[in-house]
């Protein structure tokens, strides 16, 4: 078996881990974490090398949800199980195993609105156009503020690429047209992270509302510190661990891919975490 992970970061690495405690006490499963190096047509052919190779199943974090499904239908047709992990396909196939991306991103909304007081100018940092969980988590969050804080106005929408340091440049820019924006809301830590370092940059921090989504460690340890505001928290070493599982019980049951009459879905369990409840989640349930 092996995963092919996006590009590495602490989301994939920690999905691996779970997925390694799983499959290594099996003593029968070989298992790779390969590197998709944020290129569709790198995953495209670690996807056939594994097809050729004559994988039990196959775990994916497709960088593409659409460009990916040829791959993902090919390896169907030899009778391979694949399971992504957060970012879905357009190709059915064995599982998805995912975060709840929009109703936690429902509930940031809450969260974030209630620290703002319900009223204001918030800003997104957002992923790229073309990814599942980019639209789940906008329209959750944009959704949430409809529902909890119908004052709070959206004044930006903006493509930082799940970076920390593009979240640094464009919420300078953001900050520049709109001085007195409330809250910040960044689709993975890595952006939230990016605005708190602006917010420490400029006296903002206290002032400025902030929400990741994620839970990475990072992210807990600046809510400690009062500074992040707060983030969606999701045990992700457990989410490997149970994709590893479906795989493990397919692969040993010689469950071939073509039987499914549909696509299996997981929904994991969150927290909003934020300064109250952080002490909450034990260091080894961190990553």
């Amino acid at each position: 078996m092996a995963f092919i992970q996006w590009q590495p970061h602490t989301v994939p690495a920690a999905w691996s881990k779970g997925i390694e405690e799983v499959l290594k006490p099996q003593q029968v499963i070989d298992y790779e974490l390969l590197d998709g190096q944020n290129k569709v047509e790198v995953q495209a052919s670690l996807m056939d090398a594994l097809i050729s190779k004559g994988a039990s199943a196959i775990f994916l974090q497709p960088i593409d949800s659409v460009a990916l499904a040829p791959s993902i239908a090919k390896a169907k047709r030899a009778g391979i199980a694949v399971i992504t992990l957060n970012i879905d396909a357009t190709e059915p196939h064995a599982a998805h195993v995912e975060m709840n991306h929009y109703y936690g991103a429902m509930d940031i909304a809450k969260a974030l609105g209630d620290a703002m007081g319900g009223k204001g100018k918030v800003a997104i940092l957002n992923a790229p156009p073309g990814i599942i969980i980019r639209d789940q988590r906008t329209n959750g969050f944009v959704d949430g503020l409809k529902k909890h804080h119908p004052q709070i106005e959206v004044v930006a929408d903006q493509v930082a690429d799940w970076d920390r340091k593009k979240a640094q440049d464009v919420l300078h820019t953001i900050l520049a047209a709109h001085p007195d924006l409330g809250g910040v809301y960044g689709v993975n830590d890595s952006m939230a992270l990016g605005a708190v370092d602006v917010a420490k940059e400029k006296g903002l921090i206290g002032k400025l509302v902030i929400f990741g989504n994620d839970g990475e460690v990072a992210a807990l340890e600046s809510i400690e510190k009062g500074e992040l505001t707060g983030t969606q928290y999701t045990d992700v070493y457990q989410q490997g661990r149970l994709a590893a599982a479906v795989a493990t019980a397919l692969a040993t049951g010689g469950v071939p891919a073509g039987a499914f009459q549909r696509q299996s879905h997981l929904l994991m369990p969150y927290v909003i975490a934020t300064k109250e409840n952080v002490a909450s989640i034990q260091p080894s349930q961190r990553w």
